[in-house]
């Protein structure tokens, strides 16, 4: 669409992501990886936890959202009118310490009840000009 740009993305502040990784569970299952240059947390290959600029964004089930609801939390948007269907922003006062690891913690328990993802091998491919140097049968 003309005349639309797309918002300007911050970096995650180093406090944020400190408290992310201090709230972020100490298992073998979990995975921490990078989406869209922001930290993520993953198990059985559903992420469950994030960060997105200033903000920490969770996964929770239908249940979960209407009780984060009534502690202030918002439905989670990359920008305004596109959200992410079962995540919610932690508020801000939960975003350190005790009251982040619960949000982290309710948010590993329902992404457990998820069906596993298993990621698709990688296939090796030929580049297009790998594929055009090579001789013709």
């Amino acid at each position: 669409m003309p005349g639309r740009q797309m918002p300007k993305f911050t970096k995650t502040p180093p406090e944020v992501v400190a408290a992310f990784d201090a709230a972020s569970p100490s298992r073998g299952d979990i995975e921490r990886k990078t989406m869209f240059s922001y930290p993520a947390l993953f198990v059985n290959g559903n992420m469950f936890a994030f960060t997105f600029g200033p903000k920490i964004a969770v996964r929770l089930s239908d249940a979960g959202r209407a009780k984060a609801a009534k502690a202030g939390a918002l439905p989670f948007e990359v920008m305004p009118g596109h959200g992410m269907k079962e995540y919610v922003s932690v508020p801000t006062s939960a975003m350190k310490g005790a009251g982040l690891r619960k949000w982290v913690a309710d948010s590993l328990a329902y992404a457990e009840t998820l069906p596993a993802k298993i990621s698709a091998p990688k296939t090796a491919r030929k580049s297009a000009a790998a594929k055009a140097r090579s001789p013709r049968r």
